[in-house]
């Protein structure tokens, strides 16, 4: 972020940025996906700054592009580059192999500032830190900013060329851009969350809010006596915005007013010299401190917090790792502020103008380029193995993972070795039946088989663990000219009772999804089964004198109960064994036996079969339900004494709790046969 001439400065608002920055990091580390609306601050501090500084330049005629450019560019672009360095040195040490090409191709869509496109290009979602997350996440609003310093000095120049009275002319545009980007980013918000959180038009009018206020400060200010109430009250939107606001799903929506609003009053409330207003607070030295090296910490502490999650195979941040993380952050910002940030800032001929003007895009080009060739490297030894690992699955199809239990098949042909299911399977992609993330709730459903056609139709409904079979319905789906539509939301399955030990509006969410569930299967008619799997790990709510698995199996018989036709028989899949309910310990105890032990892993990093296997409430579900059956694969899974996370030559697992997907295809001949039994003897299938 330029400063503004030290004249031009407001002191409040270097603290109202190490304030927002300090807000950002704690919620990173303890926010479990949620944002505290720090950026938001920074972006309107950017636009009122930015354009502040600018439009004096411009009317005094000491604005001069090449050298505005080439200081503004090298400035950020300097503690940037190391950073992303950094990023790859953590990237070879402690990340999964899997994670190098997203990651190499991320870093150089930072170097060229279009990291939030990459991002939308992707399809990833802002989301909470994690050992599979993205280091570079947060580079997507370095780039909207990198955008916006590239485009606004010829918006504020070329205004000031055309028009005498630029302050009025450029409040006007503004104003008309701020409201069509403020209109487009609440559109865009209902339809697409995901797009709509990284899109820079739909981020400009927190900017052009910034922007507003910069011309037009000097009219709103209020009487000295109001301003250290307008400032209070916009420190505390800005404090309690994170509390109070899930910004992930609401950004940059309307309610991201609320913490840009909270720093634009901090602005217009600023200049008083009264005892009791917050600018003796937002001068602190933990807030000043944080402040001068706001920036580098900003970079630093999302790729250190993503690589200790990764080496320690954590699935959330604990109290050590958030010492380390904010020690290292601190320590790494402060070395880059004192000898990177700092210095570019003061280096004068020849590196002046022109020259570095040149030479920042050059050099940023050189390593986008360089970087894309390794990962074009990168992905071409990918492609080599996966082919590799392709080949020896097709080769011994029909006789590993779960064939290596059907007595049937004891003289198959199977490899020698492990075959690298990540590797060697592309599983389908299920994205287009899944719902997560995206605002409003959607009951997204795709078709698996022929669309016309079909001999059976079947809807296949769930959780992640529902999901986990796609690969399975696909086989079957292709192989009996079946049509099978899957449906699924994550934590979410067809029971008439609420989940307990999630968030209160992840239960809304859920609940939403079933009401759009509920009116789909009410309206939609030549169903021929109900296909249910849902995690045994979920517990619903239970009435006095329930158990747990007893509250499961009567709330999914009262909401299979709502079909519309009870001739239409639902099928409950027995959920997969949970070899290890938390991913974390399966990445540190068992995947390293597996590693260690090969096909020998088979028995010695097995385990006792009532260890792993749950009671997820189905088979008492269909004890209480109409015209309701139960599969069970556990005997695909499990020898009759123990279970083991390697069956037949392949990794069953890829967490612990998900099977894999080419594991899921190898159950596809027993998982339909089963449900062709029970369509052959139920009275309702035609």
């Amino acid at each position: 972020m330029p400063q503004p001439p030290s004249s031009q400065r407001i002191a409040e608002i270097h603290g109202l940025r190490g304030l927002a920055l300090a807000l950002v990091v704690v919620f990173h580390l303890f926010g479990n996906g949620r944002v505290s609306g720090g950026v938001d601050v920074f972006l309107a501090l950017t636009g009122f700054l930015v354009t502040r500084s600018l439009v004096r330049r411009v009317t005094s005629s000491e604005l001069h592009l090449a050298d505005h450019y080439g200081r503004t560019f090298l400035r950020l672009s300097a503690p940037m580059l190391i950073v992303l360095a950094g990023t790859a040195v953590l990237m070879v040490a402690v990340m999964p192999r899997s994670m190098w090409s997203s990651t190499l191709r991320e870093i150089a869509a930072s170097a060229a500032y279009v990291l939030n496109w990459e991002m939308i290009r992707s399809q990833l979602a802002y989301g909470a830190a994690g050992p599979s997350a993205s280091p570079l996440q947060h580079f997507w609003s370095l780039a909207v900013q990198g955008q916006f310093l590239l485009v606004w000095p010829l918006v504020v120049v070329v205004l000031g060329r055309l028009a005498r009275r630029l302050r009025l002319v450029m409040a006007v545009a503004v104003a008309l851009a701020t409201v069509a980007s403020f209109v487009f980013a609440w559109r865009l918000g209902a339809a697409d969350q995901q797009v709509a959180y990284f899109h820079s038009w739909a981020r400009f009018w927190e900017l052009g809010a910034g922007a507003l206020i910069a011309l037009g400060l000097d009219r709103l200010r209020p009487p000295v006596v109001v301003r250290p109430v307008l400032a209070w009250l916009g420190l505390a939107l800005v404090a309690s915005s994170g509390f109070v606001l899930d910004g992930a799903a609401l950004f940059p929506g309307p309610w991201a007013l609320w913490p840009v609003g909270g720093a634009l009053l901090v602005v217009i409330g600023s200049g008083s010299s009264a005892r009791w207003g917050p600018q003796h607070l937002l001068a602190v030295r933990p807030l000043r401190f944080v402040a001068d090296i706001s920036f580098p910490l900003y970079l630093w502490h999302w790729p250190l917090l993503v690589a200790w999650l990764s080496w320690t195979y954590a699935t959330r941040t604990n109290v050590l790792a958030a010492v380390v993380v904010l020690s290292g952050s601190a320590v790494l910002a402060w070395l880059t502020h004192r000898y990177v940030e700092r210095p570019v800032t003061r280096i004068g001929a020849p590196f002046t103008g022109v020259v570095r003007l040149v030479t920042v895009p050059v050099v940023l080009g050189l390593v986008v380029g360089g970087t894309l060739v390794v990962t074009s490297e990168v992905e071409r030894q990918d492609a080599a193995r996966k082919a590799a690992a392709v080949e020896a699955a097709e080769r011994y199809a029909g006789c590993i993972g779960a064939a290596a239990l059907d007595p049937a098949l004891t003289d198959c042909e199977r490899p020698s070795t492990l075959v690298d299911a990540s590797l060697g399977y592309q599983a389908p992609d299920g994205s287009a039946c899944w719902s997560n993330k995206e605002r409003p709730v959607e009951l997204r459903m795709c078709t698996l088989g022929p669309k016309t056609g079909y001999t059976r139709r079947l809807l296949a409904i769930g959780d992640s663990h529902n999901h986990q079979f796609v690969p399975a319905y696909r086989a079957i789906a292709e192989s009996r000219g079946w049509r099978i539509d899957v449906a699924g939301r994550a934590g979410c399955h067809w029971n008439a009772r609420d989940r307990v030990g999630t968030p209160e509006a992840s239960v809304e969410l859920c609940n939403q999804w079933k009401r759009k569930l509920a009116a789909y299967i009410a309206s939609e008619e030549g169903i021929d089964a109900y296909v249910v799997v849902h995690s045994s790990l979920v517990k619903v709510e239970a009435s006095p004198g329930e158990s747990e698995v007893e509250a499961l199996s009567r709330g999914m018989a009262d909401a299979w109960a709502t079909r519309p036709d009870p001739s239409v028989p639902v099928i409950a899949v027995q959920d997969s064994p949970i070899f290890e309910g938390s991913s974390a310990l399966f990445a540190r105890v068992v995947q390293p036996c597996v590693d260690d032990h090969g096909l020998a892993a088979s028995a010695e990093c097995s385990r006792r079969r009532g260890r792993v296997v749950r009671d997820d409430g189905s088979l008492g579900a269909t004890r209480l339900a109409e015209n309701a059956h139960h599969v069970d694969l556990t005997s695909y899974f499990c020898a009759k004494r123990r279970c083991s996370p390697v069956v037949g030559n392949l990794e069953v697992y890829l967490d612990g709790f998900h099977i894999s997907p080419l594991y899921a295809e190898t159950l596809a001949p027993y998982l339909g046969e089963r449900i062709a039994r029970i369509l052959r003897r139920s009275p309702g299938s035609s």
